[in-house]
């Protein structure tokens, strides 16, 4: 689910950017989004839900749903912001019978920076972000390369990611504790985990209210994930159908 709030992040961030209005303007946008994923966890298969936000932004603050950045540094080429966000990753006991007998993995506030720097190769993007709520305890680190493509209407991007869980993530998120260990489901420890994603953005507007997003993406899990008894894939899907209105 953490990929979706980020997708749909992404959505209001690039669509009230692509306005006309002064930077110190209140720019206002409502929208939502179709997302199908497969988180890989055992037995519960993809799902689809329809996810509505808004966006709200004044200067060099967003706050986009669940997710709010503040930039405080920013060149033609080089942009520096500090971050945070719900994690909203977990389970509960009632998601599927691999999880039962299990304590619920709850969501988590993740706060961190981000830089992005333009190039005449592409976007490079490095995000550092690390749990403030006690909850996993851990961080994570990823580094992304895309290539914006111009097109009518609109911009594609294919891109690639790597990202570094750390070992209270990773584990809070897709280990066994000894108590919940059963004959079907074995104490199993993650250690820290690097996760390579491969995808396509695209943004298509519509005039200077109307933007619609279509995404994909696939992650490949690190071992140290697969091998988890809650897990039978080898990596995680995520499809993404959303609309924005910007007022």
């Amino acid at each position: 689910m953490r990929k979706s709030i980020i997708a749909l992040a992404s959505i209001f961030a690039f669509s009230v950017s692509a306005t006309e209005k002064d930077q110190d303007e209140l720019k206002f946008g409502l929208g939502g989004a179709l997302i199908t994923q497969d988180e890989g966890y055992k037995d519960v298969g993809s799902e689809t839900q329809f996810v509505p936000a808004i966006a709200i932004e004044y200067g060099n603050f967003r706050l986009l749903g669940p997710y709010a950045s503040y930039t405080f540094f920013k060149t033609e080429r080089i942009e520096l912001a500090a971050t945070g966000m719900l994690r909203l990753d977990g389970y509960e006991q009632d998601d599927s019978d691999i999880f039962k007998g299990m304590e619920d993995r709850n969501m988590s506030f993740d706060f961190g920076i981000e830089a992005e720097v333009d190039t005449d190769i592409g976007e490079f993007g490095l995000k550092y972000i690390q749990d403030v709520t006690n909850t996993h305890d851990g961080y994570e680190a990823t580094l992304s390369y895309g290539i914006p493509l111009r097109v009518e209407k609109g911009q594609v991007v294919p891109y690639v990611a790597v990202s570094l869980a750390s070992e209270d993530l990773a584990n809070y998120y897709y280990g066994v504790k000894a108590g919940e260990a059963t004959a079907d489901r074995s104490f199993y420890q993650v250690d820290s985990a690097t996760n390579f994603e491969i995808g396509i953005k695209s943004d298509w507007f519509f005039g200077k209210n109307h933007m619609i997003k279509a995404d994909a993406s696939y992650t490949s899990f690190d071992s140290a994930i697969k091998d988890s008894p809650l897990v039978d894939k080898s990596g995680s899907f995520q499809l993404l159908l959303g609309y924005v209105y910007v007022f």
